[in-house]
């Protein structure tokens, strides 16, 4: 039996040195670098970010550059002179063309800004998501917290369960006390390294589910840290006043400013569907160039003459004429390109007349979102606040508890010293022994019970009011 002792402290302690050390603070850390949930709902706002920055240039003009080039056989038409030729021909054209909106009903303003709250909206989700992560790992923490404290209270009762075996064995052997208060420990000894058992098997699911949640390796070993009194320092809530930690709690939740922006961008939706009823106006301007392989420029090199008879008074004269000569070059690439630009500009205006009931349709689908939105925040709110005052009537009920429990222990535990002290002295059985040891266990139990319960419950309220 007592090498079983020995077993169970072993495995209660095997591996400390090469654990690593976690604290509630170091989780909610990890939680918040690692988390899926969040590192999405931060891509989230990188997509908002890209929106909002694409709507705000679509203010600026737009500037295109386009080529093309072609070659042609046959007859064809000289895209630089609209003159036919037979000739091969390597056709090449540049452009250079902008556009900007000038007016469309305040469009692309309402844009803008829907742009601006959808951004806000996706910062305040992934608050949202962040605090649903950290209330998640708190819980976790302390329930794994109360199954490793659990153990150790089950390993502390088996050794002094031993200890007391091991001088009844001598008092039986000495013949001072009967057989059956041996037996009688040796049965209580059994049901505890059950108890052990289960407890053990408590502390590895609430370690298994904790590494989960962070998105630990299964094999880490890792060991919890108790909080720091200064940081759980027990203390009573019947000061707290309801109604202004409610407004506090409110008035910090992301979820419910979220709510309250989608109300806001459900309106200037509203805006964006009745901008439709408006004409839009659009500028718009192009350069281009072009240029042709066949197009050519005579350069003069001289004159001829051309001479021709003719008849004078009956006589005929040879007479002749000066005609000048040329030779035909291929004009310059960059020289085409200089001659041949053309610039053209443009107002572009449309104006809605009949759009078959689409744009109406829009605006009544744009106000029945808007109400939607003003019903969904009414809900949110609503379950809120409904949260938050079962969480404050929580704490505040869990720290009673947890004072019960404090003076429940102190109590079973002078009841188990008195009768323990009997027991070595022959004054009582094995029985009281065993009844008091049991209700000093159950006591350390509920202790440990409610203060995780309430420390859980009193950091989940510091989440809530981001404190």
């Amino acid at each position: 039996m007592r090498i079983l002792t020995l077993l169970a402290f072993i495995l209660c302690s095997v591996g400390l040195s090469s654990q690593e050390f976690w604290t509630l603070d170091k989780a909610l850390k990890h939680a918040e670098e690692n988390s899926l949930s969040i590192i999405q709902a931060q891509n989230l706002i990188r997509q908002s970010n890209i929106d909002l920055s694409a709507t705000r240039q679509r203010r600026l003009p737009s500037l295109n550059f386009s080529g093309n080039h072609s070659t042609s056989l046959g007859r064809t038409i000289d895209p630089t002179t609209n003159t036919f030729t037979t000739e091969s021909n390597n056709n090449q054209s540049l452009s250079l063309s902008t556009g900007i909106q000038l007016f469309n009903g305040g469009l692309l303003h309402k844009q803008v800004a829907d742009a601006q709250l959808f951004q806000d909206i996706s910062r305040l989700s992934a608050d949202a998501t962040e605090q649903d992560v950290k209330l998640q790992v708190v819980q976790l923490f302390f329930q794994a917290l109360f199954a490793q404290e659990n153990v150790e209270i089950a390993v502390s009762n088996l050794k002094l369960l031993d200890e007391q075996m091991i001088r009844t064995e001598r008092e039986v052997e000495a013949g001072s006390k009967p057989e059956n208060e041996l037996l009688e420990i040796e049965a209580e000894y059994a049901s505890s390294e059950q108890r052990l058992i289960e407890a053990q098997n408590q502390q590895d699911v609430g370690l298994l589910r904790f590494k989960q949640v962070l998105q630990l390796p299964v094999d880490k070993e890792i060991e919890l840290g108790y909080p720091d009194l200064l940081d759980t320092e027990i203390e009573p809530w019947q000061a707290l006043n309801m109604t202004q930690l409610r407004s506090k709690a409110i008035s910090v939740s992301p979820e419910i400013n979220a709510a309250q922006l989608r109300i806001e961008r459900a309106q200037l939706g509203i805006g964006i569907a009745q901008s439709q009823y408006y004409p839009s106006i659009s500028l718009g301007g192009s350069f281009s160039t072009n240029f042709s392989s066949v197009r050519s420029q005579a350069i003069p090199t001289g004159v001829s003459i051309d001479e021709q008879n003719v008849y004078l008074n009956g006589d005929q004269v040879v007479v002749g004429f000066e005609n000048p000569t040329y030779r035909f070059e291929p004009i310059p690439y960059t020289n085409q390109l200089r001659d041949n630009w053309g610039l053209g500009l443009g107002l572009s205006l449309s104006l809605p007349i009949y759009s078959q009931g689409q744009i109406s349709a829009n605006v009544e689908r744009a106000k029945i979102n808007h109400r939607d939105a003003e019903i969904q925040k009414e809900l949110q709110e609503q379950g809120f606040r409904e949260e938050f005052e079962i969480t404050i009537t929580d704490v505040k009920s869990s720290y009673r508890s947890f004072v019960a429990a404090q003076k429940t222990l102190d109590a079973s535990t002078k009841f188990f010293e008195n009768v323990n002290l009997s027991f070595k002295l022959g004054a009582s059985n094995s029985f009281d022994l065993i009844n008091a040891q049991n209700r000093k266990e159950q006591a350390e139990i509920n202790l440990i019970i409610a203060k995780y319960d309430y420390l859980a419950r009193k950091k989940s309220l510091g989440i809530y009011l981001q404190e």
